[in-house]
């Protein structure tokens, strides 16, 4: 492990205190007199985007991104997610599947173990470790972290990622966090706004990134949400299905240059020049 696990807690913990001084407490209005199940009832959504990124040693290209979530209700106390997903970016494509196994009060918090497998031309990536939420009126905060292998027992590494996120009204998301993936640390800001009002349960979301190496990265999408009752954002959010994770990691690390999984590494030369990879250079 090639970066500090107190160092990792530090960056979660500067993470989530920035977000509880100085929030503004709205009325979010989503508790009940009784508990709710972890997970509503089957649901799921759909997410595509796409944007720019640009690091020092890789310059900049245009990214594409697309996912799908399900949720279920496992009982009253839990709930199972899962996760495809895609990535696009500096010639390369990495496509992903994870899953969430978790216990959640919607009123309160969410504490469960995610992991996944991510499948990218350069290197092979399994992760896995805790995942935690907690719900403190309009304000959540979003912590997810453990341990990946590079490349089918290669390098093993830390990845943290902490997020505070304010619903500025029951349909628009603010959010702030700062990742640690593979060594390579990042900051992002975002929104998202749910636009009920057009008929259809639509989310436009703006992403932006900044991290080492002059990295840097903006990112625009829509979310579909499916299955379940009309409710605002923030019930979706906290009744419905988790985070996609899988974004975060791949812009803000392994995309970004933490590991080379995309477009980090030099294409190994085959000795034979007719089947030499473009891009190598032979010593």
């Amino acid at each position: 492990m090639t970066i500090s696990m107190k160092r990792a807690a530090f960056l979660l913990t500067g993470t989530i205190a920035a977000g509880m001084y100085g929030s503004v407490s709205l009325a979010a209005d989503i508790e009940t007199a009784g508990p709710l199940p972890a997970v509503s009832g089957p649901n799921g959504k759909v997410e595509i985007g796409g944007g720019w990124a640009d690091i020092d040693d890789l310059g900049d290209d245009e990214v594409f991104r697309g996912g799908a979530a399900f949720s279920f209700p496992v009982g009253d106390m839990f709930g199972i997610q899962a996760d495809l997903t895609a990535l696009d970016a500096y010639g390369e494509t990495a496509i992903g599947g994870a899953a969430h196994f978790f216990a959640r009060d919607p009123n309160s918090y969410l504490l469960g173990v995610y992991g996944g497998y991510t499948d990218a031309d350069p290197a092979n990536v399994w992760y896995v470790g805790p995942e935690a939420e907690l719900y403190l009126d309009n304000i959540s905060i979003e912590a997810v972290g453990g341990f990946m292998d590079i490349s089918d027992g290669g390098d093993t590494e830390f990845y943290a990622m902490g997020k505070v996120a304010l619903y500025a009204t029951e349909n628009l998301r603010l959010s702030v966090g700062a990742s640690t993936v593979a060594n390579f640390e990042s900051a992002n800001a975002g929104l998202e706004w749910f636009m009920g009002d057009t008929g259809l349960p639509l989310s436009l979301t703006v992403e932006g990134q900044l991290g080492e190496d002059g990295y840097t990265s903006v990112m625009a999408g829509l979310s579909l949400y499916f299955g379940g009752e009309d409710k605002s954002l923030i019930r979706r959010h906290r009744e419905d299905d988790p985070r996609l994770h899988f974004f975060n990691i791949f812009n803000a690390g392994l995309l970004g240059g933490g590991g080379g999984v995309l477009g980090g590494e030099e294409p190994t030369c085959d000795e034979d020049p007719e089947t030499q990879l473009p891009g190598c250079n032979p010593t």
